[in-house]
């Protein structure tokens, strides 16, 4: 009776153990190949369109800034100083996107409290923080970028007849700037995709509308069918230095 108890637990285990291995494994399909893009730039302005007819070259550029920044007189009023909110940091990421015929300097800009920040790194944000100012969507321009800093969102530079417009003033905040509060109302600006190549880094994908103003004159002109493709080559291991 005991050999017989053996015998039927080997039998037992054998077919268990064939079940076992003539059960099909499930391997999933491995995901479709996203490539790198090739950074692309091209916009209208007076009807003419400025193009990148050549692979442009393009350059990263982070830092901070003051929040809520102001004029304080000092030495008795013979002198200023700009000074901002102490609790707060505005951080911005510039992409400065160039070829022989077009030339866009495209910055994404957020604030933050300095207690939710990463402090290890002069109050930069962390990755995964980064990645949201690139958010599919539509997304405000920062009207008094480099100024108050009191926004959030996208601000833009670009060439045209080899002078410098931006989004923004670029007067210091002692002199009074002829952009008035609302001057960007009826521009846009739409990060259309923004995925993750499959050989590192992120794919950015954008259309805008914008007024820029001249560097020195801030005389107007409007930027029509704007639109960028831009490889972010930015790593988890190398973030925020790149």
């Amino acid at each position: 009776m005991k050999k017989l108890n053996i015998f039927y637990a080997l039998l037992l285990l054998s077919i268990l153990t064939s079940c076992k291995k003539e059960r099909p494994v499930k391997v999933d399909p491995p995901g479709p190949v996203i490539a790198a893009v090739s950074d692309s730039i091209s916009y209208t302005v007076d009807g003419k369109i400025y193009t990148s007819n050549t692979k442009p070259y393009n350059h990263l550029i982070t830092g901070n800034q003051q929040v809520g920044q102001k004029v304080v007189m000092d030495n008795n009023g013979t002198d200023y100083k700009i000074v901002g909110n102490p609790d707060s940091v505005l951080y911005y990421r510039e992409n400065d996107i160039a070829s022989t015929d077009a030339y866009v300097y495209l910055s994404a800009i957020k604030k933050y409290k300095k207690q939710d920040i990463n402090k290890a790194f002069l109050y930069y944000p962390e990755f995964e923080d980064m990645l949201k100012l690139y958010t599919v969507g539509t997304h405000p321009y920062a009207e008094d970028f480099g100024r108050e800093n009191s926004h959030d969102g996208i601000a833009i530079g670009m060439t045209i007849d080899h002078k410098s417009y931006f989004s923004y003033s670029t007067h210091d905040l002692h002199y009074v700037s002829k952009l008035k509060a609302g001057f960007q109302k009826g521009s846009t600006f739409e990060v259309i995709s923004f995925t993750k190549a499959t050989s590192g880094g992120y794919n950015l994908e954008a259309r805008f509308t914008v007024v820029v103003a001249e560097d020195f004159t801030e005389d107007q002109k409007k930027v029509e069918n704007g639109y960028l493709r831009l490889h972010l080559d930015t790593d988890p291991s190398l973030y925020p230095l790149f």
